[in-house]
């Protein structure tokens, strides 16, 4: 499932006990589980809530998405110019992970990695 948010920029990032991503356009990407961060060429397994994890997230200023997916299992997939990444899989009792953008879109990783999708309504 394309997320449609391909082309646009990390505008901002915030590391708490979830991580966001916020990108142009009006997108933003929150991780609540463990996930894998590729940075110049390293994959990194980020915790939301571990401190020392926060400056590889904050890497991410500024870059340029090429690919926003998720796929059936409930995988996220964003890929970046240049070659980082990031990959959240599916928690088996939490929601993982979470996409809005504009207009409502709202796409929700549910437990097991059922998605939940609200589609953007029209202006």
């Amino acid at each position: 499932m394309d997320l449609g948010f391909a082309g646009q920029t990390v505008i901002g990032t915030d590391f708490g006990y979830t991580v966001a991503v916020e990108f142009s356009g009006g997108y933003e990407v929150r991780v609540e589980t463990p996930f894998i961060l590729r940075i110049d060429g390293l994959d990194l397994e980020i915790e939301p809530g571990r401190d020392s994890d926060a400056p590889a997230v904050t890497q991410l200023s500024g870059r340029i998405v090429s690919l926003a997916a998720a796929d059936e299992s409930g995988g996220l997939r964003i890929e970046f110019v240049g070659g980082a990444r990031l990959l959240a899989e599916p928690d088996t009792n939490f929601e993982a992970w979470t996409v809005a953008g504009p207009g409502g879109l709202k796409v929700v990783c549910g437990p097991g990695g059922e998605l939940s999708v609200w589609s953007p309504q029209d202006s």
